[in-house]
């Protein structure tokens, strides 16, 4: 009599061709273009004899059930599957190596059989159990990333800042680490907008974004609140440090790229924690102000006055 895993081990080319026979009747042509027929065929035969092998022999391979799943899904063509593609995908190769066994049941003992289409059944039930759960993470991740970013510039939005913020927070009022915060405010991006297009307007911003992460440090922290306005997070700062940061965004946001024959120009509002205060609430306030009183003065950069002056840190 012959063993099912040697059944499925010999018949491995068969099982593969069954395999991609179904996944051919489930899809679209652009589907099937994305097909890796080489890699089907050199890789998806030694899959099938190693699945067969462990669930005969009960013995791990040192590959885990994930990765098996993960690399049918990559056989499948799928760049970013959804879980009831995996699952699909899955479902079909134990179908095909059950359809196998059956085929030899003449040569096979049934008792050996069943117990390896069991045995096959609890293999592919982890893989598509493990390849589910890590298609949620991964999505869950995603969806994260989009929860926190902003979609034109690239830069993490206002939800992501306060998040961030209230960290800083935290970790000044346990440790005591200062900090800074930087708003501001990109002058006549409506002209632009009214006059050249809301294209026009989304370069300049894409081009802000990308002057506040090439001027600022790695532990920086550049948001885009929306609309015209950004921020600065900087751990580890004064706010006579982060004046001469300021002074430098505003400088360098001159030269980016616009579409009218005027510099760029940018109100900045400076404040610092625990200097001008100590929760969220109030430092908001204070950069908000210090901005407006900069673009009405017509000035780059403001600092306000606090109580803390007598702390010699207070900007110019």
């Amino acid at each position: 009599m012959e063993s099912p895993i040697s059944r499925l081990e010999e018949s491995r080319g068969e099982i593969a061709k069954a395999w991609v026979m179904r996944v051919v009747e489930r899809s679209s042509l652009e589907e099937l273009q994305r097909l890796p027929m080489a890699r089907i065929a050199r890789e998806l035969p030694e899959l099938v004899a190693e699945i067969a092998r462990v669930a005969g022999q009960g013995e791990g391979s040192g590959t885990t059930p994930l990765e098996w799943a993960q690399q049918l899904s990559e056989l499948s063509g799928h760049e970013a599957p959804r879980a009831q593609q995996l699952v699909r995908d899955l479902a079909m190769l134990q179908s095909a190596m059950i359809a196998e066994l059956h085929r030899g049941l003449d040569r096979i003992d049934a008792v050996s059989a069943l117990a390896m289409v069991e045995r096959l059944a609890e293999i592919f039930s982890s893989m598509q159990a493990d390849a589910v759960e890590d298609v949620l993470t991964v999505r869950s991740g995603e969806l994260e990333w989009l929860g926190t970013t902003d979609s034109l510039t690239g830069l993490h939005n206002s939800r992501f800042m306060q998040q961030h913020l209230d960290h800083l927070l935290g970790v000044q009022k346990r440790y005591g680490h200062p900090f800074a915060l930087l708003l501001l405010d990109i002058e006549g991006l409506k002209r632009i907008n009214d006059a050249y297009g809301a294209s026009a307007g989304d370069r300049t911003l894409v081009g802000v974004a990308t002057a506040l992460s090439e001027t600022t440090r790695s532990i920086d922290t550049p948001v885009r609140m929306g609309g015209d306005e950004f921020c600065v997070l900087l751990p580890q700062q004064t706010a006579s440090r982060a004046r001469v940061l300021a002074d430098r965004l505003a400088t360098t946001i001159e030269h980016v790229d616009s579409p009218t024959p005027q510099p760029l120009r940018v109100s900045i509002g400076v404040v610092s924690c625990p200097q001008h205060a100590t929760d969220a609430e109030d430092l908001l306030a204070l950069a908000d102000g210090a901005m407006y009183r900069a673009k009405a003065a017509g000035e780059s950069v403001s600092v306000p006055d606090t109580p803390a002056s007598s702390n010699g840190d207070l900007a110019e």
